[in-house]
C-alpha cells in the first residue's frame, strides 16, 4: 500500500503486481466488478469548467474498489483491486506527468488492463499490448511494467482501467486526495459477508456504514468534488491528505472478538523480535564478544553496543532477518538489525522497550484506530535514561531518532516474564522529541573594515547541535576530501554570499558523534566586498544578510493547515561590529525587534528578539530566535506568522554608516 499511497499523492501512476502476462489469468464471476470497464462508445471528452482547463492535470474520474474473495482453487481468500482512471491534461507539464504509467509487480498477478486516449478533437486510441515493457529496479529486485500513452496532446483526456490480483492483506490506506483537482471519486470495500472491516476517513466526511447486499459486506464512499492538496511552509501536507485506512475488525468465526488489537500486535512484535533460532542464538553470543562491551552504566554500554553495530553492520532494502546469517554478511534488513540489537540488549540485561511508530510526515499515528499499518519505524526506549534509540539508521546515535517520529504516538512493547515464559504489554504511548535548546542553530560573528572602507573581514563561528547538525554530521566524514571544502565553503557562503576564504575549518567531524553531546562547528575566516557599499558620504552594511536565508510567510490565500514543524529549534546570533574610526551607525533603532507568540508571554512558544548594545566603535546586536513547540492552530496563525516574519525582516536591515559630527 505504500507504493499506491506515494503514487496517487504525487505522479498518480498505476501501481499493482503485473508478474503474470496481460489478460492471461481469468476473473472470477463473482467479483462484484468483474465486467467493469470504461464507456466503449464514449468519444467525446468530459465536460470540464474554464477554471478547470486553467490547472495543468484534472482527474475526471478516480474509481478503486478493493474486494476480498474466496477462492475454492486456491482454498483462501484472495484481494482482487478494480480501478479506474480519467485525467484531463491541459499543459506540457500534465502531459509529462501522466504519459507513461509504471505498474510495479509486487507478486500478484494483473489479470486485465486497458488505457487509451481522447483528443480535443475525439480521436479515440488505445495502446497497444505491445507497447509494454519491463523494467527492474538498479538492483535487479524489483520488477516494473511501463508503458507510454501515445497521442497525448493539450487538452486530450489519458483514461485506463485496470484490475489486479493479490495476496490479502488485511490492512489498508488508500488517498483520496492528492495535488490535483478531482472530481467523481469513490472508494469500496468489498468482503464475504462472514468478514467486518472498520473503515475510518481522515480528512474527509465519513464513509457509509458496512452494509450487507448478497451476502457480501460494503463499506463506500463517493465523493463529487475533491479540492487539491496544496503545500503550505511549516504544514505536512502529505500527512493533511485525505485518506481512508481499513483493517479486518471481525469474523463470524471469533464473534465480537476484535481483531488485529494492540494487544496482538505487540505479542506479533515481541515473538517476531525476541525469539530466536538457535544458530541464531550462537550468532548473537559471537557478536556480543566481538563488541566488547565496557561496564558501566546504561548509557555508556548503550553507546558501545550501538557504535559497534552500527560501524559494523549494513542496513539495506532485501538484507537478512535471519540472525546467523546476519552475522555472516554484516547485512541486515531494518527487522534484521532491530532483532540483532534486542538480542544483545537482553544478554546484557539491560532493560528497554521495542517501540513501533509512523513517520508523522506522512500519517499521523492513531491510537484509536488499531491498524497495523501504523507500525512502520522500529526505535528502541530504555526506561532508565529515558532516551531512545534508531537500530535501523546509522545515521542517528542514541538520544535522537528521526524527527518525524516525534511528536507522535508510538506502540510500547515492554517484556514481562511470567515464570519462565516471556510474554509482551503494549502501550500507545506519546514519543517526546527534543527541545528547542538541543537543536541549536548558533552563529558568533565579529566584522571589522580596512581603513580605505572598500571590504569587510568576517570571522565566522557556527554551532550545529541536535537535528540541525544531523543533515551533515553523519555523512560529513564519508564526504570526499575535495569535496568538504566546497560544501563548508556554501555553507558559510550562506551568510556571506561573495566569501574570500582565508580559512575554514570543522571540528566534530568524525563518524559516529552525537551532536547532542558534540555539535558540528565550523570556524572560518573570510572576506567580503558585497557585504559594504558606498552610497555618497555614507556606507551601506548589510548587516541582515549575515543571518542567512530566512523563512518567510507572506502568503496570501487563507490557510489550509495547522502549524507543524518538523523539530523544535533555537537560534543564537551574536553579531560584533567594529566601526572604523569617525564613523557611527545612523539607524540603530533598526536592529531591536521583539515579536512572541504563546499564552504566556512570559516565556512564550516561539520568539524573535534582537537588541543591540554600543560600547565607543564597538556595536554588539543580540539575536535570539525559538519554535519550541511542533504544532500551533492555524486560527492563530497570524502570531506565529509574525515571529517568522520578523527574522526575515530583520534579514533586509541595513546600517548606514556615516561619518560623526565634528
Amino acid at each position: 500500500m505504500k507504493f499506491l499511497s506515494a503514487a496517487r499523492a504525487t505522479t498518480l501512476a498505476v501501481l499493482l503486481a503485473a508478474a503474470m502476462p496481460l489478460l492471461a489469468q481469468t476473473v472470477p464471476t463473482t467479483l462484484q466488478y468483474a465486467t467493469y470497464t470504461w464507456d466503449a462508445k464514449r468519444t467525446k471528452r468530459l465536460a470540464v469548467s474554464e477554471e478547470e482547463i486553467k490547472q495543468p492535470a484534472l482527474m475526471l474520474r478516480d474509481f478503486t474498489a478493493h474486494e476480498y474473495l474466496y477462492s475454492p482453487q486456491d482454498k483462501g481468500l484472495k484481494l482482487y483491486s478494480t480501478e479506474h482512471r480519467i485525467v484531463r491534461v491541459n499543459t506540457s507539464e500534465g502531459i509529462e506527468r501522466f504519459n507513461k504509467i509504471y505498474i510495479p509487480q509486487d507478486g500478484g498477478q494483473l489479470l486485465f488492463l486497458k488505457a487509451r486516449t481522447i483528443s480535443p478533437r475525439g480521436e479515440v486510441v488505445e495502446v497497444n499490448e505491445s507497447s509494454i515493457k519491463e523494467l527492474k529496479d538498479e538492483d535487479g529486485r524489483r520488477g516494473y511494467k511501463i508503458f507510454a500513452v501515445e497521442g497525448v496532446e493539450k487538452g486530450s483526456e489519458i483514461e485506463y482501467v485496470f484490475l489486479r490480483e493479490r495476496a490479502p492483506k488485511f490492512f489498508g490506506r488508500d488517498y483520496l486526495q492528492s495535488d490535483l483537482p478531482a472530481r467523481d471519486v469513490t472508494f469500496e470495500l468489498i468482503s464475504p459477508e462472514a468478514l467486518t472491516f472498520d473503515a475510518r476517513v481522515y480528512h474527509g466526511p465519513a464513509a457509509s456504514r458496512d452494509t450487507v447486499l448478497a451476502g457480501k459486506r460494503h463499506i463506500r464512499m463517493k465523493l463529487t468534488q475533491v479540492p487539491a492538496a496544496h503545500e503550505e511552509a511549516f504544514a505536512e501536507t502529505g500527512a493533511e491528505r485525505m485518506r481512508v485506512e481499513y483493517k479486518l475488525a471481525y469474523s463470524a468465526q471469533r464473534g465480537r472478538t476484535r481483531l488485529f488489537t494492540w494487544s496482538d500486535a505487540s505479542q506479533y512484535l515481541h515473538e517476531n523480535i525476541y525469539t530466536l533460532g538457535k544458530d541464531e542464538a550462537k550468532a548473537a553470543d559471537r557478536v556480543l564478544k566481538a563488541a566488547k562491551v565496557p561496564a558501566g552504566d546504561t548509557e555508556t554500554r548503550v553507546r558501545a553496543l550501538e557504535q559497534y553495530l552500527k560501524t559494523n553492520f549494513n542496513v539495506q532494502e532485501g538484507g537478512d532477518f535471519n540472525l546467523a546469517r546476519v552475522a555472516a554478511t554484516h547485512n541486515a534488513s531494518d527487522v534484521g538489525i532491530t532483532r540483532l540489537f534486542g538480542a544483545l540488549l537482553k544478554r546484557l540485561s539491560i532493560e528497554h522497550e521495542l517501540v513501533v511508530t509512523t513517520d508523522r510526515s506522512d500519517v499521523v499515528f492513531d491510537e484509536s484506530f488499531d491498524s497495523w499499518n501504523y507500525l512502520d519505524n522500529y526505535a528502541l526506549y530504555f526506561p532508565e535514561t529515558k532516551q531512545l534509540l534508531a537500530p535501523a539508521r546509522p545515521d542517528f546515535r542514541y538520544g535522537m531518532v528521526p524527527s518525524g517520529w516525534t511528536a507522535n504516538k508510538g506502540l510500547f512493547v515492554r517484556t514481562v516474564k511470567l515464570g519462565s515464559t516471556e510474554s509482551a504489554v503494549g502501550t500507545v504511548r506519546e514519543i517526546p522529541t527534543l527541545s528547542a535548546e538541543q537543536s541549536p542553530s548558533d552563529l558568533d560573528i565579529k566584522v571589522k573594515f580596512t581603513p580605505e572602507l572598500d571590504k569587510a573581514f568576517v570571522d565566522l563561528h557556527q554551532v550545529l547541535g541536535g537535528y540541525h547538525a544531523q543533515e551533515i554530521q553523519p555523512f560529513y566524514s564519508l564526504i570526499p576530501e575535495e569535496k568538504r571544502t566546497e560544501i563548508l565553503q556554501a555553507l558559510v557562503k550562506s551568510s556571506v554570499p561573495d566569501a574570500t576564504f582565508q580559512s575554514v575549518k570543522v571540528t566534530n567531524g568524525e563518524a559516529g558523534l552525537s551532536p547532542l553531546s558534540k555539535p558540528f562547528l565550523i570556524d572560518a575566516n573570510v572576506e567580503s566586498v558585497a557585504l559594504l557599499n558606498k552610497a555618497g558620504q555614507r556606507y551601506l552594511f548589510k548587516i541582515g544578510d549575515l543571518l542567512g536565508p530566512q523563512s518567510e510567510l507572506y502568503q496570501v490565500e487563507a490557510r489550509q493547515y495547522d502549524v507543524e514543524n518538523d523539530f523544535n529549534r533555537r537560534y543564537n546570533r551574536i553579531i560584533t561590529l567594529e566601526l572604523p574610526a569617525g564613523y557611527q551607525v545612523r539607524n540603530l533603532q533598526d536592529l531591536n525587534a521583539d515579536v512572541k507568540a504563546g499564552p504566556d508571554a512570559k516565556d512564550p512558544l516561539y520568539y524573535f528578539n534582537s537588541k543591540y548594545d554600543v560600547q565607543g566603535q564597538i556595536v554588539k546586536v543580540t539575536i535570539t530566535e525559538a519554535y519550541r513547540q511542533i504544532r500551533w492552530p492555524k486560527k492563530d496563525f497570524e502570531a506565529f506568522r509574525e515571529v517568522v516574519n520578523a527574522a526575515a525582516n530583520f534579514n533586509k536591515v541595513v546600517l548606514v554608516l556615516e561619518k560623526k559630527k565634528s
